[in-house]
């Protein structure tokens, strides 16, 4: 009994549903004990008319498909549904890992998951090796490595010199070949290039300089192609390109053989198109790539042949109307100023790539840390900034301590999509590119209501809705409004905080659109993916010597892990099952507190996370989900939840916010209705602020 009252909560709620299940299943009683049914006056069972009982809405959701990963709710009888309950998983983990895979693979597995050193891995493998269970266990992490990745700790690590550090080359077919959807089905396969300088440690020079790529039509799963490492930067970028060049060049001209599966999964061997689609870098990587003017000089736009100009001891750039760049102006280099190194990039020679059109604007540096962090930085009147002695608009002290407090209140709303939560402006200068996102696209318009001056606050809400709708898939139709928005933020920029902040930064807002027009999304091309890659990079670190030779032998020992290459993520994933409750007529158990869909994850037991979009023949309803459960009308999964009664407006300028599902929400329904899993669209953030209004705010963007 002492023991039993040490299990977890989640283990002892487990064990007693199934303990229910197999009574149920033993003695066919359609009952739960300690469950809670509601059915009463004041609420009743309420199915969308959307929804026909006799006809499954949705198609995917039909499927018979069974594993511990992604679960179909779809049971005639109540046996059906005891038996099938075995099969939902309790796991926290989105991986999937056969069960056919070896122990000691899935302990190596879990190893490289957490970035266990190979001697701490060892001593486990020793004290294991003492049960009878595990004696023919190796007793050295090397060994389980070597025997399920071919890691050959004996080979010496072959690395090249590139001046003045040292290179070693990963190989862009074996990426692709790891991480492709074996049921890809496109004609290209469209990588997308990342290239950045990575400082080890903040006490050292040493630096690595790796080239990644990802597969743009895939889950974007980003891996190395290629690393620098050295006390400095490469001194040529040509030399450090080589291996990349030679190779992506053969892949365009003559493909890249792939085994893929059919729908009746037979497999065949098909010879893909490879296609540089964008090159995505900050400012300096870009300039070190193309051996152009770095950001700071008079002719840096990468766009435009705009002209800076010289003002109080800053370089701006308010000319808005300039010549556009082309590729053939570059390859010629028309402008000396702009080529200042004499040579020409080797990228020019990449087949069919436009080297201006191909390297688009990084919106994570661009607008994040740029435009965004400068707009506080102003407010704040913080660093350099603060130090110039204009006429800008610095809040005073008590605004930025009320929005420091409101930025704080508004942490419980943040749901677990995102990383960080709302730090106060005394952390500026710490924030992080993430953190500068989340306060232009969310908290920003609810933190600043109010509170700034009105024309401030509508120059941000330029910005705020012109970027939402670059950054969303669904906006197609106002992309040339958004783009006249950003026109009209720079020309009111110089008015608002002085000509001279127009920086290179402000400047390149206005050549998004082009971006927007040749790529969509603008998050399809961004920095973010291979920003989160590089943390894992330093991970792989252990020690001060060899750090380049440490990483290829952690990304050898990582091929030992499967890859999912399949894209499950059509059908919904249950987990945390439970028994607590409500219910309602015409909903039975398994009931779940985690419904995890496409790109979102629903917790009941979160209020920050239990929010979301339900469109309904063109309707919207955001509501709030109560429970994850069983129809037996519908014969399949559901939600139970309470929606908003009353959906306004935020605001009127530049646009109504409900064309972009920006609502101010008010009174939740007495109601709990039936909700058909197939119509969730989005996930929710709802805060009610200290002005006493409530606001919901659609998630366009999910953390990398």
């Amino acid at each position: 009994m002492h023991r039993i009252n040490h299990l977890s909560k989640s283990t002892k709620r487990r064990r007693i549903l199934n303990e229910q299940i197999l009574n149920k299943h033993l003695i066919e009683i359609d009952s739960i004990p300690n469950r809670e049914k509601i059915n009463n006056d004041n609420i009743k069972v309420v199915i969308n008319s959307s929804v026909d009982p006799s006809t499954n809405v949705c198609e995917s959701s039909t499927t018979n498909e069974l594993n511990t990963a992604v679960i179909n709710i779809n049971h005639d009888t109540l046996e059906d549904k005891a038996d099938d309950c075995s099969n939902f998983s309790d796991s926290e983990s989105d991986e999937y890992i056969p069960q056919e895979q070896p122990l000691p693979s899935k302990l190596a597995n879990w190893a490289i998951n957490h970035n266990v050193p190979n001697n701490t891995f060892t001593d486990l493998l020793k004290i294991l090796k003492y049960h009878k269970c595990f004696n023919n266990f190796p007793t050295d992490a090397r060994t389980i490595y070597h025997n399920y990745s071919n890691v050959s700790y004996n080979q010496q690590i072959d690395v090249k010199t590139v001046p003045p550090g040292i290179y070693y080359h990963f190989g862009i077919s074996n990426g692709i070949k790891k991480y492709i959807d074996k049921y890809f089905s496109c004609d290209n396969i469209k990588l997308v290039i990342g290239v950045d300088g990575l400082p080890l440690t903040k006490s050292s020079i040493s630096t690595f300089w790796p080239i990644l790529g990802y597969i743009r039509q895939e889950s974007q799963i980003v891996f190395s192609i290629g690393i620098y490492w050295g006390n400095e930067k490469p001194s040529d970028s040509n030399i450090f390109l080589k291996d990349f060049l030679d190779e992506i060049n053969d892949l365009i001209l003559n493909g890249i053989s792939i085994e893929v599966f059919d729908k009746n999964n037979k497999s065949s061997i098909v010879i893909k198109k490879v296609i540089i689609d964008a090159f995505c870098c900050d400012s300096p990587a870009k300039a070190f790539l193309l051996k152009i003017k770095g950001h700071t000089g008079f002719y840096s736009c990468t766009k435009c042949t705009v002209e800076g100009t010289f003002l109080q001891r800053r370089v701006c750039f308010p000319n808005l109307n300039c010549t556009k760049r082309t590729h053939k102006d570059f390859v010629d280099q028309n402008n000396e100023q702009y080529h200042p190194f004499g040579n020409v990039s080797e990228i020019i020679n990449i087949p069919n790539f436009d080297i201006i059109e191909n390297f688009p604007l990084d919106y994570m540096h661009l607008v994040c840390l740029g435009v965004v962090k400068k707009m506080l930085m102003l407010w704040k009147g913080s660093g350099d900034i603060g130090r110039v002695n204009v006429n800008i608009q610095k809040m005073p002290l008590n605004v930025i301590k009320i929005i420091s407090t409101r930025l704080l209140l508004i942490k419980k709303d943040i749901p677990c999509d995102f990383g960080r939560k709302p730090r106060s402006l005394d952390e500026l200068a710490r924030w992080k590119a993430t953190e500068f996102r989340q306060f232009l696209l969310y908290t920003g318009i609810i933190v600043l209501h109010s509170i700034i001056p009105n024309e401030v606050y509508d120059h941000f809400l330029c910005l705020h809705v012109a970027m939402i709708i670059f950054l969303s898939p669904n906006y197609n139709n106002l992309s040339t409004f958004a783009n006249s928005l950003l026109t009209d933020f720079v020309n009111n920029f110089g008015s608002l905080y002085g000509v001279h902040f127009i920086s290179h930064n402000i400047h390149g807002l206005i050549h998004l659109y082009d971006d927007y027009k040749k790529f969509g999304c603008l998050d399809q091309v961004s920095c973010f993916k291979f920003e989160n890659y590089m943390s894992q990079l330093k991970k792989m670190v252990r020690k001060q010597d060899k750090p380049l030779q440490q990483v290829v032998r952690r990304y050898q020992e990582h091929s030992i892990q499967i890859v999912n290459n399949t894209n499950l993520n059509d059908q919904p994933i249950f987990e945390m099952s439970h028994i607590e409750g409500p219910l309602i007529d015409g909903t039975d158990s398994p009931q779940f507190k985690v419904l995890i869909l496409e790109k979102m994850k629903i917790k009941i037991h979160s209020d920050a996370d239990s929010y979301v979009g339900i469109n309904i023949n063109g309707a919207l309803y955001i509501i709030k989900i109560v429970n994850i459960c069983y129809s037996v009308h519908l014969k399949r999964a559901i939600v139970l939840g309470r929606k908003f009664e009353t959906l306004e407006n935020f605001f009127n300028h530049p646009l109504e916010s409900s064309k972009l599902g920006i609502y101010k929400v008010n009174g939740f329904s007495k109601v709990i209705s039936v909700w058909n899993i197939c119509e969730i669209t989005t996930k929710y953030i709802v805060s009610t602020t200290d002005q006493g209004f409530t606001v919901a705010i659609p998630i366009i963007h999910f953390e990398n």
